[in-house]
């Protein structure tokens, strides 16, 4: 199993691309874990049953460090699927891919900035890895 991030448009700001790689880095200590920068109309071909597919969206069910940690861990343990991510570009997703999600979930309810999602997201799942291995990153 890995963990796949589907995300509309290409980083532009190098404090982002930075911030990913070193997330990246750090999470492939605990998991295989790739990237795909794609438009939304191949997004709407990736998102399939191949994976268990949580579509960011501000809309979606806000989950706490912990809660996202204890998702994860169930997922890994329970499914045969890769867990894929999806990140929009600054319109957000269309109603089509919204419906293909097995979940929603919602980074904050503050509005961020696309390529920061990115970053927020990678971090999240990193503390989440650390949550799961009772690792002193998170608090």
């Amino acid at each position: 199993m890995k963990i796949k991030i589907y995300a509309v448009d290409k980083l532009k700001k190098e404090y982002n691309k930075l911030g990913t790689l070193d997330y990246l880095e750090r999470i492939k200590y605990y998991i295989p874990i790739e990237v795909y920068e794609v438009t939304e109309e191949k997004l709407k071909k990736l998102i399939s049953k191949e994976h268990y597919n949580i579509v960011l969206d501000e809309k979606g069910k806000e989950l706490t460090s912990t809660e996202l940690s204890q998702l994860i861990q169930k997922l890994l343990s329970s499914q045969n699927k890769d867990i894929a991510f999806f990140i929009g570009g600054s319109e957000g997703f269309s109603n089509e891919i919204k419906g293909k999600a097995d979940f929603t979930l919602s980074l904050s309810k503050l509005t961020f900035p696309h390529e920061l999602v990115r970053v927020i997201l990678l971090e999240q799942i990193y503390r989440a890895f650390t949550i799961i291995n009772n690792e002193k990153y998170h608090k």
